[in-house]
């Protein structure tokens, strides 16, 4: 019987803690890089119905918001208010209550300008918001 001088090899294991550590890496560094907001939505009204269905409260004129750039101002019955001003909005707000607000923008006004008047007038108690021309197809 021949003499086996060689020494038995071991089996090589693969070590797992190198993994873990990259998983645990990766899952802190998605954890400290994503943002973690409360996303809010905004109700706003689906179009009129016909002026035949109309009940007698909604034959009101409504209550028209301009906003025709970005800097904060919202124009309301031929003067400028301040978006940020709660207290000239609530006042809008509370004196017209069951009023319709209608919202409208030019083109060049961003969406988050928009939303944050809406939001600012649902703060204060508005319970009828629409946007006038969110729909319409812009004209070259």
């Amino acid at each position: 019987m021949p003499l086996n001088l060689e020494q038995k090899r071991k089996k090589q294991a693969v070590s797992l803690t190198p993994l873990i550590d990259v998983v645990f890496i990766l899952l802190l560094f998605f954890m400290l890089t994503s943002s973690f907001v409360a996303w809010r939505t905004l109700d706003t009204p689906m179009p009129a119905p016909d002026a035949s269905q109309t009940p007698e409260q909604d034959k009101q004129d409504p209550l028209m918001f301009e906003l025709r750039g970005n800097d904060g101002q919202v124009w309301f019955d031929g003067r400028s208010i301040s978006v940020s001003n709660s207290d000239q909005i609530r006042d809008i707000v509370h004196n017209n209550k069951d009023r319709l607000f209608v919202l409208e923008a030019a083109d060049e006004v961003s969406l988050q300008t928009l939303m944050t008047l809406a939001d600012q007038l649902k703060l204060q108690g508005a319970e009828k918001l629409s946007i006038a021309n969110a729909f319409n197809e812009s004209q070259p």
